[in-house]
């Protein structure tokens, strides 16, 4: 029969396994939602690059419209300009949508969601976001 002192320290060490265990889930947790975030911050990243490049697509129409027609060529580099940067904000919400939704397949192996989120949800938003950048694309190299 275990002494007092002894049953004591296998109780503590118990409860310290259990702790460790509940540490390690709220950590993988806070895993999950640290790539959540980084999803939206390379998200808001690539919107900001299909908005300045549209701002600089009008800008060379706006230039191309000016009485004196020496900036004729500029509305052309802008055009060209204002689509690789939309394009690139595309590539970049295509690789980080894509990268999340890897992580978070790989998280849901081994771990439970957080409450109220899934792996869909954010790449669906980062799809939509694609989407409206291909959009864009469109619109820009038509109405040139």
């Amino acid at each position: 029969m275990p002494e007092p002192q002894q049953s004591e320290q296998i109780a503590l060490m118990q409860k310290l396994v259990e702790m460790s265990a509940e540490r390690s889930e709220l950590s993988a947790e806070r895993s999950y939602m640290n790539a959540e975030r980084t999803l939206s911050v390379w998200l808001r990243t690539a919107l900001s690059l299909m908005i300045f490049g549209i701002a600089i697509d009008r800008f060379g129409l706006m230039l191309s419209e000016t009485p004196l027609k020496a900036h004729a060529h500029s509305n052309m580099l802008s055009m060209w300009s204002g689509v690789v940067l939309v394009g690139l904000g595309v590539i970049i919400v295509l690789a980080t949508g894509a990268r999340f939704l890897a992580y978070s397949v790989v998280y849901r192996r081994s771990h439970v969601w957080p409450a109220r989120h899934g792996p869909y949800l954010a790449a669906a938003f980062a799809l939509l976001v694609a989407v409206f950048g291909i959009a864009l694309l469109v619109i820009l190299l038509a109405f040139t």
